[in-house]
């Protein structure tokens, strides 16, 4: 009867262990290697702290823990390295865990990528390296940070190491019902568009922004995560499969089958959540892509020539079939200068406007996260202040 692996999931059972006795001495010598370099790195480190006595600052490191270089000893191990506290969530791409850090008593979150015969045909999952690749190039505080990848004793045991957030947004709003003040949507806006601008000028699409992906910590701070879909893109704008970013969430481009496009879809995405920070539901819900279509134009009117001159060639225009809609109805959901008594937040006229330039039809005329960063909305708002917002988890 296998032994179960203390990492794998309640329904999964460790078979599959093929490690031989070639591999497992040269971990062990490997180990040993290890060793030798931090016993004299630590003898280095000795000399050199007794030499500089009026050194300014220290760096204190807890007892028994050894500075790891992964260029030279290679990825830890998950078992020596890290203790799972519980299970956190599972998605397509991976189960989460949060687990401890043996060294320092950190709590992190550990990310268990998930190698599906289906995704790991062509050797290690494309989607995990696209996201790890992605993480590594961005450094924001409000984009998710990967700390370091360690290994378990199977090919298939493989872990990103991350900080550890209370849960998501989606899930935070639903904890709490009341409505959030305008300074604390203004706030989490203004570090959604900061960490999007980040991501459009690395030249990065996401291409699944949702709240479900917007991680929240106690203090108030929001990070950007799963960047699993995210891709690089350039100018002029190449084809790209268009079966991307949730449908809830998705702009009318992508709805009519566009292949060319750019950090537009990411600011629809946006806008979108605006809306639901406003009022803690999905503004457009639909149950298909049909759908979905007949919503975004019962809300914002359907697409004249004048409004939108693309429209008209994009591949679907011509086979999906709708119901005509003349005038936006905008201004009727998401009432500005109104204490509405049907749970929404407040909304200045600015702060409509900026919901209005990031829901245009026409992507060419959507607002950028860059523009959309340096919005009145943001600026001048007769001292409303932004203000970190309070979660109950």
């Amino acid at each position: 009867m296998p032994k179960r692996d203390r990492w794998s999931s309640d329904d999964e059972e460790d078979g599959g262990n093929c490690k031989t006795k070639a591999s497992m001495q040269s971990n062990a010598a490997a180990q040993l290697n290890s060793e030798e370099v931090n016993d004299k790195q630590d003898t280095t480190t000795t000399a050199s702290s007794q030499s500089k006595t009026t050194s300014t600052q220290k760096i204190s490191i807890p007892p028994g823990y050894r500075l790891h270089n992964p260029l030279l000893h290679g990825c830890r191990s998950v078992y020596d390295s890290y203790e799972r506290l519980s299970h956190i969530d599972e998605g397509t791409y991976g189960v989460v865990w949060k687990a401890r850090d043996t060294s320092t008593d950190e709590i992190v979150a550990l990310k268990q990528i998930k190698f599906d015969s289906e995704m790991t045909k062509e050797g290690f999952p494309i989607s995990a390296l696209r996201e790890i690749g992605v993480l590594l190039s961005l450094s924001h505080e409000c984009i998710v940070t990967v700390r370091e990848m360690v290994v378990g004793d199977t090919n298939d045991k493989v872990f990103m190491v991350m900080e550890c957030m209370e849960c998501d947004l989606q899930a935070a709003m639903k904890k709490n019902t009341t409505p959030f003040a305008q300074s604390e949507v203004k706030y989490m806006m203004h570090q959604l568009l900061s960490a999007m601008t980040h991501v459009h000028e690395h030249w990065y699409l996401h291409r699944d922004v949702k709240t479900s992906n917007i991680l929240v910590h106690e203090s108030g701070r929001i990070a950007l995560c799963d960047f699993g879909l995210a891709r690089k893109y350039e100018v002029p704008f190449k084809k790209m499969t268009m079966m991307v970013v949730t449908l809830w969430y998705r702009s009318p481009e992508l709805l009519f089958g566009e292949s060319i496009y750019g950090p537009e879809i990411d600011m629809w995405s946006i806008g979108c959540i605006f809306g639901e920070l406003l009022i803690k539901d999905a503004i457009m819900k639909g149950q298909g892509e049909l759908d979905q279509i007949q919503k975004v134009f019962k809300l914002l009117g359907t697409p004249s020539d004048e409004e939108w001159p693309e429209f008209s060639s994009l591949p679907s225009a011509g086979t999906f079939k709708w119901k005509k809609k003349d005038g936006c109805e905008l201004g009727k959901q998401f009432m500005v200068n109104s204490f509405s008594t049907s749970g929404q937040s407040y909304l200045s006229p600015s702060g409509f406007d900026l919901l209005s330039k990031l829901l245009t039809l026409n992507p060419k005329k959507r607002i950028s996260a860059a523009d959309a960063l340096n919005h009145s909305y943001f600026l001048d708002e007769k001292g409303v202040k932004m203000q970190a917002p309070q979660f109950f988890f």
